[in-house]
């Protein structure tokens, strides 16, 4: 009970059996004021604006400033947010919930990725291996692209997919290559033969692909579309990038992990952390003000990113069979560390950074319990947490007090029945909330609104 969270969801499902994708649009909660209240980042209205003789220059900087505001508050480029992992988004306050259905698009057969969004679409990746984009705002299916499984691959994949990442120019999209997709029609614009059949991670800093595929590790200059850096880590589970293009991986090892930094650029193996003893957490990591952070057993420990050097920063009480923290990276904002707690503990524990302690203001005694098993995230005014048996129950919290501003029991708000359901992943915007589920009976992209 102790490994109880783990990067392969197909433990927790029964995985169906076919390798034929079909996508069906579900009745959702469709209607002209939800559409024209979706942002979809093209700034048209200020753009008709502009020709206005002597005030065109202050109005189209006008223009400009609002949709690169609208642009960046429905963004969410790359699994947990930012190459950092840090799940933090001081530009935006996320939607006042409780939340209902926007709409709902239904894949068979498949098992998905959790979602990323920008330019008005959610782009979500599956195992056959194939790309969906979907209209954020009506939830039609814009276009797919299917990747050809390799010849040594089995005909029905039994990993999970990696979750996609978007920029200005492509999506990116990882089976046993790098692929660099088109935005606008789905067509490849280039790719890269890396190898690996299994799932991996795909993180995007200042021009640079950071890539794991099943412990291969690759930085991948976009512009010049080659590979500039090349390495191994066995047992990667998790990527994420520092402020100076540093890649950290954490990876297992038996019954223990360590954790790995490599300069790409001067092609050198850093240092390696690993912790005393044996500790079979750690599974993922994140950058904050210039710290890596990871789960322990029972603690959070910061790893200076120059040394290497490691101190617990956070001690959690064990008072089950399982650990209290287990899996997912935690949070840091506010001068204080969130991280999501196993079954039988709170599902959120909040320490402050300096002092290692509970916050005074913190209301331990009202948060409900776990599991939590996906990274909390903060915006400027909330802390939203995904809590219970698949992680189905979303919570937005105040994220001095812990007090409940609402929440959200994902299932009574899809037409599709679902069972034995996990949330995969998930993109908090300003005005809604994208996620994908994996179910026993079915796989699910689901957009929320305020109700």
């Amino acid at each position: 009970m102790t490994e109880g969270w783990n990067r392969t969801r197909r433990q927790w499902l029964a995985v169906c059996g076919g390798t034929t994708t079909g996508l069906a649009g579900i009745a959702g909660c469709l209607s002209s004021d939800d559409d024209s209240g979706t942002d979809t980042g093209d700034g048209a209205d200020g753009a008709e604006e502009t020709d206005n003789g002597d005030n065109e220059l202050d109005e189209t900087d006008e223009a400009d400033s609002s949709e690169s505001t609208e642009t960046a508050t429905s963004s969410w480029p790359m699994d947990r947010f930012t190459a950092d992992n840090q799940m933090v988004a001081d530009d935006r306050s996320g939607p006042d919930g409780p939340l209902e259905e926007r709409w709902t698009v239904e894949v068979e057969d498949v098992t998905l990725s959790a979602p990323v969004v920008d330019h008005g679409q959610v782009y979500v990746s599956d195992e056959t291996p194939t790309l969906h984009a979907v209209d954020l705002a009506s939830g039609e299916i814009e276009w797919t692209f299917e990747a050809e499984l390799p010849p040594r691959a089995p005909s029905n994949p039994q990993w999970d997919p990696t979750t996609p990442a978007v920029t200005d120019d492509a999506v990116y999209f990882l089976t046993d290559k790098l692929y660099a997709i088109d935005l606008d029609d789905g067509e490849e614009l280039w790719s890269i033969e890396l190898g690996s059949l299994y799932a991996g991670d795909i993180r995007i800093f200042e021009g640079i692909v950071y890539v794991n595929n099943d412990g291969e590790l690759y930085a991948i200059d976009s512009d010049a579309e080659d590979i500039i850096w090349e390495d191994e880590a066995s047992g990667t589970e998790d990527i994420a990038i520092g402020e100076d293009g540093t890649l950290f991986v954490i990876r297992r090892t038996n019954n223990d992990f360590e954790v790995i930094a490599f300069d790409v650029f001067e092609d050198e193996r850093l240092w390696t952390y690993s912790p005393p003893g044996n500790s079979p957490a750690g599974f993922e990591l994140m950058v904050r003000d210039g710290t890596v952070y990871t789960h322990e057993e029972t603690s959070v420990v910061a790893i200076d990113p120059g040394t290497g050097d490691a101190e617990t920063v956070a001690e959690y009480e064990q008072t089950e069979e399982t650990y209290p923290v287990n899996g997912p990276a935690p949070t840091v904002a506010n001068g204080t560390i969130y991280s999501g707690g196993a079954y039988n503990y709170p599902s959120v524990f909040a320490t402050g950074v300096e002092t290692g302690d509970e916050p005074s203001e913190w209301e331990s005694k009202n948060i409900e319990g776990g599991p939590n098993g996906l990274q909390p995230f903060v915006s400027d005014d909330t802390l939203y947490i995904w809590r219970d048996l698949g992680y189905t129950h979303l919570h937005a919290l105040d994220p001095e007090t812990g007090a409940e501003q609402w929440t959200t029991y994902t299932l009574d708000h899809i037409e599709t029945s679902l069972h034995g359901s996990m949330v995969e992943g998930y993109a908090i915007l300003e005005d809604s909330v994208v996620l994908t589920i994996n179910s026993n009976t079915g796989q699910v992209i689901v957009t929320l609104d305020p109700q």
